[in-house]
């Protein structure tokens, strides 16, 4: 019986704070920026891979008529044709 007893007082208590548990407030949703609004204007291009040439990418090239297609020339040699914004590659 004591069992029964320690086991309900705990589920009752784990199940009050669950229903306490950091609320979302109205100035924590306004304080957000979208997506849309941040500025990456300041943000630079720079060389990131692997130390051997085989992973580096040397140029991109935009198709200005369509914003999902674009060339990738990578530095071990060749280059790679996406039309759905580099999601896959040809």
């Amino acid at each position: 019986m004591k069992k029964l007893l320690i086991v309900l007082l705990g589920l009752i208590l784990s199940i009050s704070q669950v229903s306490h548990a950091q609320k979302k407030s109205k100035k924590d949703s306004e304080e957000k920026t979208p997506l849309e609004e941040v500025s990456l204007s300041g943000l630079k291009w720079r060389n990131v891979g692997p130390a051997l040439t085989s992973g580096c990418i040397s140029d991109f090239a935009f198709n200005p008529d369509n914003p999902f297609e674009y060339y990738v020339a990578v530095s071990s040699g060749g280059v790679w044709k996406t039309v759905n914004s580099g999601v896959t590659y040809e």
